[in-house]
Order: C-alpha cells, then sequence, then structure tokens
C-alpha cells in the first residue's frame, strides 16, 4: 500500500478485499452444494433402477413357481432377523437382503413339470433340480454390484458337514451369509405346506433346526437361531396371516 494512506484507510481496503474473498469462497461453496445435490440426484436414481431390476428378478421367480412368492417374503424376513442376532454388520449389507430375496432365481431355469410336481422328486428330478442354484449364478453373472447376494444364490443349499449342493462345501468355507440363510431357509420351509406335504408343527421345525447344528447348520448360527425363537412366534404367524401382495417393503 502507499505509505501515505493512512491506518483507516489501510483498514478499509483490506475490509474490501475480505469481503469480495467471502463471496468468492461463497460462490464456490454454493457451485460445490449444487453439483454434491446434482451427484446425489443421478446416484439415487441409479439406486431406483437397481431396485427396480431386483424386484424384476422376483417377480420373474414368482411367476415361475406359484408357491415362491410368499416363500421370497417370509425367508427374507426370517434371515434379516436372524443375520441381526448373529451380527448385526451382516443384517446391514443390503447386497445380501437382495441375496435373500434371489436365492432362488435359478429356478426360472428348472422345467416346470420338476418345479411344479405335486409329489415328491425322483432321483434324476433332483439332479435337474439341484442345478439351480449354479443356473441363478449364471443369471446374475453380469450384475457386478450384486456382490454378496450372488454368495447366498449359489451356497444356500451348502451344508456345514460338506453333504449339500452344488459344490460341497463345508464349515466356514460356507460364506457367512450363505450359512444363516440356509437355517432361515429350511424353518419356512418346514413350516409351510407344499404341493407334496403338509407344514409341521412350528415347535417341532425349531426342534429340527436345533438338531441340525453340526450337520446340516452352523452350531453358532443355530445358537442364534435358538436365541430368537421366543420371538418367531409374532413374526411367523403375521408372515403366515394371508397372500403377500407385494415384495417391495423386502427391498431395503
Amino acid at each position: 500500500m502507499d505509505p501515505g494512506t493512512s491506518h483507516l484507510e489501510q483498514l478499509e481496503a483490506a475490509e474490501r478485499q475480505m469481503l469480495v474473498f467471502a463471496r468468492e469462497i461463497n460462490h464456490l461453496y454454493q457451485a460445490e452444494r449444487a453439483r454434491a445435490a446434482e451427484l446425489e440426484l443421478a446416484l439415487e436414481r441409479l439406486r431406483g433402477s437397481y431396485v427396480d431390476m431386483i424386484k424384476t428378478l422376483a417377480f420373474v421367480v414368482e411367476a415361475k413357481d406359484p408357491s415362491t412368492r410368499a416363500h421370497l417374503q417370509r425367508t427374507h424376513d426370517y434371515a434379516v432377523a436372524l443375520a441381526e442376532a448373529v451380527d448385526p454388520e451382516l443384517a446391514a449389507d443390503e447386497q445380501l437382503r437382495y441375496g435373500f430375496l434371489l436365492h432362488d432365481v435359478g429356478k426360472v431355469g428348472i422345467p416346470e413339470a420338476v418345479l411344479n410336481k405335486p409329489g415328491p422328486l425322483d432321483a434324476q428330478e433332483w439332479e435337474v433340480m439341484r442345478a439351480h442354484p449354479l443356473l441363478g449364478v449364471q443369471m446374475v453373472a453380469g450384475i457386478k454390484s450384486l456382490g454378496s447376494a450372488v454368495e447366498v444364490i449359489r451356497c444356500h443349499h451348502e451344508r456345514w458337514d460338506g453333504k449339500g449342493y452344488p459344490t460341497g462345501l463345508a464349515g466356514d468355507a460356507i460364506p457367512a451369509g450363505a450359512r444363516v440363510f440356509s437355517v432361515a431357509d429350511a424353518f419356512d420351509a418346514m413350516t409351510s405346506d407344499r404341493p407334496y406335504r403338509k407344514a409341521i408343527p412350528f415347535d417341532q421345525a425349531c426342534q429340527e433346526i436345533a438338531d441340525g447344528a453340526g450337520s446340516q447348520f452352523d452350531p453358532a448360527v443355530v445358537d442364534a437361531f435358538t436365541a430368537i425363537v421366543p420371538e418367531l412366534p409374532g413374526l411367523h404367524a403375521a408372515l403366515h396371516a394371508g397372500p403377500v401382495d407385494s415384495l417391495a417393503h423386502s427391498i431395503p
């Protein structure tokens, strides 16, 4: 500044510079906020499209198998409740929840004569049915963002003792989400009517799950299941109260 400028003039000049600087900072801030809002909107639209895709896949399975719709809803809700008891972080995984809904997507590739047979399957038909996990993986292979959902689709019929399918994984080699889901899936299968048999009582199904610890099921997951059994009758009754109108509320 000019040496002849008074101290007051120097302060006024500095104040003007600060005001200009503040306005520039504010403009930059507002521009960044606008860009952030645009990005958030774009991400929300992308997520909406992704959720629509998940719903569409689930509805395709429902259309193929008349008994599947309620099963998808119930096993999803049982599995979420059980996952929360096992590990809250596991239950918070959105991709895993998509897997709970899409676990049977491979059944779209199973012939209806096998899928909807009104009686027990014979050995050859069981071989066909056991292909559905790998068929499901093939169907969703191109959807990279499904992440952990794919492991539920692939491994939900594996057993703790290695006697499951499709690859005979055992113990901790089975992904955690699939270990949780297999208990929920078995529980719903036992407590639901099927074309070739009636549902078994709630208490009997709980005992069957307990008896399967260390053979069919992960003992730690069975322990968690046993811990939430007192809470299950309400959820069980609600899910069996009537037809499910939509899977929409299952999508996180």
